[in-house]
């Protein structure tokens, strides 16, 4: 595949007006001017992203880990991202509303880390981070906002979402907050019991629409499937390249080992006959 075959651009009303996608969009227009890979850098495994594109991948490819996860709930549920999520690279916040209730979900990004809670305390590859108690006080946040609105009633539970990581071990001190990883989130969801009915839901749907510094996710039709469709077909290329790189270096470690390995079997007789004489 060509790589001008990224070029396309997502409509500019999906992505200004819903605030969804804005980094896929931006990595995709971004290598609308980058040159093909000749056939000797697709062979030793050339990144086909661009500088411009390099510097926003990261962040794409969190908005689509998070789009397929949450695509998964269904039209059932209601789900908002936040407009001020930070670094999307390493995470972002989700509003989510359905049957089971309202939740605050903290969605972080480790690839190959290994996670390990212990009550609280969640370690990443051995470094603490707060993400419990980043995931309780945006559900505080929430459920002040909630009532704000007129909705008193409304109680946000807090949720911590981890993805790329290489292993979850759980402690023995059970987390006072869910963990788990973000391609659970669904299921974990779904199974819930439900706490409210549909028309409950649907008379708290408006009230989360105007929660401050959410946007509302548009529904995966149209616009946002071409668009993670796009990113999704990027994706792979870029992965297929590390492979190929990941390839090279791995088989230049090698022919250099065997070298190393030859050069020293036929040094060591000649060592040998030096001493000896």
């Amino acid at each position: 595949m060509s790589d001008k075959a990224h070029e396309s651009r997502a409509p500019a009303s999906f992505t200004e007006d819903s605030g969804f996608g804005l980094a896929m969009a931006a990595c995709l227009r971004a290598q609308r001017d980058r040159e093909p890979r000749t056939w000797f850098q697709r062979l030793r495994g050339a990144s086909p992203l661009s500088a411009e594109a390099s510097a926003v991948y990261a962040h794409g490819v969190g908005e689509l880990e998070s789009a397929v996860a949450l695509a998964a709930l269904g039209a059932d549920w209601f789900i908002a991202g936040s407009t001020d999520s930070g670094d999307t690279s390493v995470g972002a916040d989700h509003v989510v509303l359905g049957p089971a209730g309202v939740f605050a979900v903290c969605s972080r990004r480790h690839p190959g880390a290994k996670a390990v809670t212990a009550g609280r305390m969640i370690l990443i590859n051995g470094r603490r981070v707060a993400y419990v108690r980043d995931a309780t006080i945006l559900a505080e946040r929430l459920t002040d906002s909630f009532a704000a609105l007129g909705a008193p009633s409304v109680q946000v539970r807090p949720l911590v979402t981890l993805t790329g990581t290489s292993e979850l071990v759980r402690g023995r001190m059970k987390a006072p907050v869910p963990v788990l990883p973000l391609q659970d989130l669904a299921a974990w969801l779904i199974r819930h019991e439900a706490v409210y009915s549909r028309a409950e839901i649907a008379a708290l749907v408006p009230v989360a629409g105007r929660l401050s510094g959410w946007t509302a996710r548009p529904a995966v039709t149209g616009p946002s499937i071409r668009l993670t469709a796009r990113f999704e077909r990027l994706r792979t290329e870029v992965d297929a390249a590390r492979r190929r790189y990941r390839l090279w270096i791995a088989v230049g470690g090698a022919v250099a080992l065997a070298a190393t390995v030859t050069m020293v079997a036929f040094a060591i007789p000649a060592i040998v006959a030096l001493f000896a004489g």
